[in-house]
Formats: C-alpha cells, sequence, structure tokens
C-alpha cells in the first residue's frame, strides 16, 4: 500500500512538472503573402477605343492573378488552420 502512495504521489510530481508545448501556426508560403497589383486606369484625353480596350483586358488579367492568389491563400490558410487545430486535441 505504501509502494503504491509513493508511486502515486511521484506521478503526481511529474505530471504537475511537465511544461506546456506551444505551438506556433505556421508562417504564410511568400507568393502567397504579396499584394495584388494595381489596375491601369483609362486616360481621359485619349478617346481611342482600342486603347481603352487594352486597358480593359490588362485590367481583367491582373484581376484574375490576384483572384487566383487569394484563393491560393484562402485555401492554405484554412488547411493549415485544420491541421493546427486537430494537432492541439
Amino acid at each position: 500500500m505504501q509502494n503504491k502512495l509513493i508511486l502515486l504521489m511521484v506521478i503526481l510530481i511529474v505530471g504537475c512538472s511537465s511544461v506546456p508545448v506551444k505551438v506556433k501556426f505556421p508562417e504564410a508560403p511568400e507568393e502567397l503573402t504579396k499584394t495584388c497589383g494595381d489596375l491601369t486606369l483609362v486616360k481621359q484625353d485619349d478617346h481611342q477605343f482600342s486603347n481603352f480596350l487594352n486597358v480593359v483586358v490588362d485590367n481583367y488579367g491582373v484581376y484574375y492573378e490576384c483572384k487566383i492568389q487569394a484563393d491560393g491563400w484562402k485555401r492554405w490558410y484554412d488547411d493549415q488552420r485544420k491541421i493546427f487545430n486537430e494537432a492541439l486535441r
């Protein structure tokens, strides 16, 4: 009985002295943290439709590149958050 009591006390002391592990959320990949490019403005004194159309087409390209980057960021963040939360359980 006395041996069991001593063993129980040792287990409690060792269990109480353990240091909690801090888990740090991972850093995002650099390519996902870049800002989106600026959209081009149409010059007010330029009344040629072809120039206007070129600006619109360029802006669509910038938008879709930014959308792909933002979607990748969201997917990465959701996946990492899920992994992080499961590791804490």
